[in-house]
């Protein structure tokens, strides 16, 4: 349950962090949404992976996503990406939605689970806000 809510709070923060004032030619967060890309099983979306919770959230979507040797792969990927382990990056992946099997068994989580089939495209998050102590 603290991990779930440490998780949340982590969106929660990076996302209304984020700088309102962009250049014209830098790409907003609508831009980065998850969303049906090239056809209905391509999703677009931030990416982050924490001990034992992985998410992909999009402008109005959250999905867990399945640890496998696929997110293991994604993780690889991401990690030269990321200033900090708490940092998202930016994801295009084909993949499955299925029922989210934590949520059926504990009542806790996502209610959908992306299960990734492939890899196409990871990027650093276009805006990374820091959250940092004040001392």
């Amino acid at each position: 349950m603290k991990r779930l809510l440490v998780l949340c709070f982590i969106i929660i923060a990076t996302v209304s962090c984020k700088n309102q004032e962009q250049p014209l030619d830098v790409a907003t967060t609508e831009d980065i949404s998850t969303s049906f890309v090239e056809d209905e099983n391509t999703y677009k979306g931030e990416f982050i992976l924490l001990e034992d919770a992985a998410v992909l959230t999009g402008k109005s979507e959250i999905y867990a996503v399945r640890i496998d040797d696929k997110l293991k792969q994604l993780h690889e990927l991401a990690l030269p990406l990321q200033k900090t382990k708490f940092d998202m990056v930016n994801v295009i992946l084909k993949g499955e939605l299925v029922p989210n099997p934590l949520l059926l068994e504990t009542g806790e989580g996502w209610e959908q689970m992306l299960i990734i089939k492939e890899i196409i495209e990871v990027t650093p998050a276009t805006s990374a806000a820091v959250v940092a102590p004040i001392n």
